[in-house]
């Protein structure tokens, strides 16, 4: 116990742990203020919001639209539907004449174009005259929705079972959707925990990489191994503290980024349902997918300290841990984010990769990839996959660094 907690000491000293806490508030603090700060508020490029910025536009926004939040139930979907169809005086965006009574149901009309999109792509429809729906296109939008969902599960599903998986999570959604303004910035919010945890694995990569392999460098690896038990006493402080400062990290600054957002931005706007910002088919509010990706953050930050020191415990010197390290992250990121290619084996690489569960559970969510397939047999719901990868490279991790400690 005495050996854990002098390396304790030595690896997390004051001044050391303060660095990467401050580090980790600064960026949380920065992330905040582009979401927050950097908010603008339009309706089809209409300018409606051009004066407003930040807060004030959030706000300017949430003070049109009182009196139609809550339920969106097909009486005000058809209202957004009049009021939009009586101020399209022409073929596109420029042709909008804003008036109250659109600005108050903007999310509305909003809503009921993109669905005119999405049913015209499935159909192969032209995209011409795309503005002008249907004049009852409110009183069908939840009959339209379920051809649309319906229709995308037909054509995205391989077989039987993963079509009825699929249908029994959308069939599950709550219906009328519910909408709360403020709810794009929430969304832009909890998309930005991807990249925020993206940064903050570099920053356990590079605390992590020299945790064992500058032992070697500094010589002080031949001083463990003179001594009595070896390395053995010295094994859990190496395997616990990455973890540790990698949870220190991540709840300095993802946590502190959050609480940030709350503060600053409409809490009621978390209950709105997924569909309403973009295509899903889960049964969740954004509170729910801002409660999951926090959690998958955190798995997979501790899956890439995990990793690193694994690396550590294999490399000669601290630096090429690091930098595979930060590599790994980088591939994660770009797999499942940047890249979108459907091959097999790009989809397993991006599965496997230590710390990659953010980022492929957010293509799953958005339905940029449909979210469940077939393995030996079985049906998979794939963002439930990316965690049980995650916890099984996580352990193997720590067994592997581990064993090449003790053996090193």
């Amino acid at each position: 116990m005495e050996v854990f907690i002098e390396e304790l000491r030595r690896q997390l000293n004051f001044k050391r742990v303060m660095t990467y806490v401050l580090i980790a508030v600064i960026l949380s603090v920065f992330w905040t203020w582009f979401i927050v700060g950097g908010a603008t508020v339009d309706f089809m490029q209409t300018k409606c919001y051009s004066n407003y910025k930040g807060r004030a536009a959030i706000q300017a926004a949430a003070n049109d639209r009182k009196g139609t939040e809550g339920e969106m139930t097909e009486d005000k979907l058809q209202k957004g539907c009049d009021y939009f169809l009586d101020s399209l005086k022409g073929k596109d965006e420029t042709s909008i004449v804003m008036n109250k009574n659109l600005l108050k149901y903007t999310v509305y009309a909003d809503i009921l174009v993109t669905q005119e999109y999405k049913l015209r792509n499935i159909k192969g429809e032209s995209m011409k005259d795309l503005l002008h729906i249907s004049k009852d296109a409110g009183r069908h939008f939840y009959e339209n929705e379920d051809l649309y969902y319906r229709n995308y599960i037909n054509n995205n599903a391989h077989n039987e079972n993963e079509k009825s998986l699929a249908l029994s999570m959308w069939n599950k959604v709550k219906k009328p959707y519910v909408y709360y303004s403020g709810f794009k910035e929430w969304s832009d919010g909890i998309s930005h925990i991807m990249l925020f945890s993206f940064v903050l694995m570099i920053m356990t990569g590079i605390f992590a990489g020299p945790i064992i392999a500058k032992d070697k460098e500094s010589g002080l690896d031949e001083i463990i191994k003179a001594t009595a038990k070896g390395r053995k006493s010295l094994t859990a402080a190496k395997i616990i503290i990455p973890l540790i400062m990698a949870s220190i990290i991540y709840l300095c600054g993802a946590l502190i980024y959050i609480l940030l957002l709350k503060h600053f931005l409409p809490r009621d706007a978390l209950n709105t349902s997924l569909q309403v910002d973009g295509t899903n088919i889960l049964p969740f509010t954004m509170n729910e997918v801002l409660s999951k990706m926090f959690i998958l953050g955190w798995i997979s930050i501790l899956t890439i300290a995990a990793f690193t020191v694994f690396i550590s415990s294999i490399a000669k010197k601290s630096s090429r841990a690091v930098q595979i390290s930060v590599l790994t992250a980088l591939g994660a990121i770009m797999l499942g984010v940047f890249i979108n290619i459907n091959s097999k084996i790009l989809n397993l690489i991006e599965l496997i990769l230590p710390g990659g569960a953010i980022f492929s559970y957010s293509q799953y969510m958005d339905l940029v990839k449909f979210p469940i397939t077939t393995i030996m047999g079985k049906t998979v719901w794939m963002p439930s996959l990316c965690v049980v990868l995650s916890i099984i490279i996580f352990l193997l991790s720590i067994t592997l660094a581990i064993v090449n400690y003790i053996r090193r």
